[in-house]
């Protein structure tokens, strides 16, 4: 079974948020995966270990920094990560629903998991609006 995770990194929730010229400023400030992302790597895992074969693969649409992330839903036991580089881009959950769906298009996959809502801004948008693109 080939299972893919949509992934998003987000400020640790213990990060304090400092702006500077209006702008939120990220620099010093730790990343991780979003929780809600992380539970659905971990389920991803668990489906994989009950079926005892399959492949996880974890997708993400951001700047080189996601690279952290990745690298820990590979150090949790994904199989495979895929970064979508996303600089330059204005990002929204349309876009980031958009180009997550078109790498996703060109994926084989049995079951795509994502996080309900993302703990920064709690949209709870991509993963739904992927779906919708996707006609699933």
């Amino acid at each position: 079974m080939k299972l893919v995770v949509l992934l998003k990194q987000t400020f640790d929730t213990e990060a304090k948020i400092v702006l500077k010229d209006g702008k939120i400023d990220d620099s010093g400030v730790t990343l991780i995966i979003n929780p809600y992302d992380e539970f659905a790597v971990e389920e991803a895992l668990r489906i994989k270990e009950k079926l005892g074969q399959g492949e996880v693969v974890v997708v993400s649409a951001g700047s080189d920094r996601a690279q952290e992330a990745l690298r820990q839903a590979l150090a949790m036991g994904a199989d495979r990560a895929v970064l979508v580089k996303t600089d330059g881009l204005q990002l929204d959950e349309s876009v980031v629903a958009e180009v997550l769906a078109k790498v996703l298009q060109q994926m084989e996959y049995d079951l795509i998991l994502a996080g309900w809502r993302a703990i920064d801004d709690s949209s709870a948008q991509v993963g739904v609006r992927v779906a919708e693109i996707l006609g699933l």
